[in-house]
């Protein structure tokens, strides 16, 4: 089977660019599949993640004005030359399936080339944050997002999501994580994690302020906080952590050996405004840690048993998610042991499952 997947760029650091490597990965080692990667601004950079020798990758180099709109006319102009391009790919190559993963202007008109070809669009942020609007610009957005109906499945990544796409062409396929078979785990540092982009939505500024709520009550324990992004917000929450007079927490920057850090470490925590399903979490769990997070739509609910496998705090609550901390920083039993059935818990998203799950859509489509 020859799949085509659709998507921006491969070589930033990010929740999207990991599971697709790896999706990409296993169709072609454990299916056999013929799979083609087409990116619209790749620039000719490395791939951030190891991909399969035999993955093809096409690069359209449409290279869209990140800081403007897509609806600036400058990237108006660049979608119409998109088009054409990912047309010609997609009538050269007639693909079995074709995937799109990102949010860029081809998830609007991909439905509307080679028909007969089964098309599939993947949410992998929250409908939460669509919203609604009267105006002009939001009537447009609302014929536009009523495009997704012309998809053969939208594939969300929690039951929660199903709500905000009123299709009969939704199922439900969550990220999966390769699984450790016999995790070896060191003695425990009292230190806490955060980790992910640096932008608004994650609301790390959240994190300081609660930790700043009870750190002289812990003075050998400390937070980092790991991940890039927005330099300017950054420096903000460098500055916060001066104001607040903080000496025990840090912004740790990117780093490649996460997975290690979480090993060593006693406690996730995640503050964000929105997490559709978030990577992360799967990795604390899979490195038997302890969880703690805001209860926000609606990915966290969705891994984290509550007060089993972590512990889910009230909404944008920094006092709830500073209280939480406290509780989980004087009982060590109490962190190992949601630790431990975390780690239990995460085999529902292995590898084997969930890719078995995207094999059956892809033969459901073909057939």
């Amino acid at each position: 089977m020859k799949i085509l997947y659709l998507t921006n760029q491969f070589y930033l650091h990010g929740g999207i660019e990991k599971m697709l490597s790896q999706k990409i990965n296993y169709l072609i080692a454990e299916f056999g599949h013929d799979v083609i990667l087409c990116t619209s601004e790749h620039e000719n950079k490395e791939f951030i993640y190891p991909l399969n020798d035999h993955l093809r990758h096409i690069d359209l180099g449409i290279n869209y004005q990140r800081s403007k709109s897509y609806f600036h006319p400058a990237n108006l102009l660049k979608a119409f030359k998109h088009y054409r391009a990912l047309k010609k790919v997609i009538k050269r190559e007639q693909p079995d399936i074709v995937i799109s993963v990102n949010k860029t202007p081809e998830e609007f008109f991909i439905p509307f080339i080679q028909k007969q070809i089964p098309k599939v669009k993947e949410f992998h942020s929250s409908g939460v944050i669509l919203g609604t609007s009267k105006s002009v610009f939001g009537k447009l957005k609302h014929q536009l997002f009523n495009i997704f109906a012309r998809y053969d499945s939208l594939v969300v990544l929690n039951a929660d999501e199903k709500q905000y796409y009123p299709f009969n062409n939704v199922l439900v396929i969550p990220n999966f994580i390769k699984i450790k078979s016999n995790p070896v785990i060191a003695e425990r540092e009292n230190t806490i994690i955060a980790a992910g982009r640096i932008a608004p939505v994650k609301q790390f500024d959240h994190l300081i302020k609660a930790w700043s709520k009870i750190a002289t009550q812990f003075p050998d324990w400390q937070v980092k906080i790991f991940g890039d992004g927005d330099v300017e917000l950054m420096n903000q929450l460098n500055a916060l952590i001066s104001e607040l007079k903080l000496p025990n927490i840090r912004l740790m920057g990117q780093t490649s050996s996460l997975n290690s850090e979480m090993e060593k470490a006693s406690i996730f925590a995640m503050t964000s405004a929105t997490e559709c399903f978030p990577m992360v979490l799967l990795e604390a769990q899979d490195a038997q840690m302890a969880l703690v997070s805001y209860d926000c739509p609606h990915g966290p609910r969705n891994i984290i048993d509550n007060k089993v496998t972590g512990i889910l705090t009230s909404h944008n609550s920094i006092e709830d998610f500073a209280k939480s901390l406290q509780v989980l920083l004087e009982d060590e039993s109490h962190r190992n042991n949601l630790g431990k059935q975390a780690h239990l818990q995460v085999a529902e998203f292995s590898e084997q499952k969930i890719m078995s799950a995207w094999q059956k859509l892809f033969m459901d489509l073909t057939a």
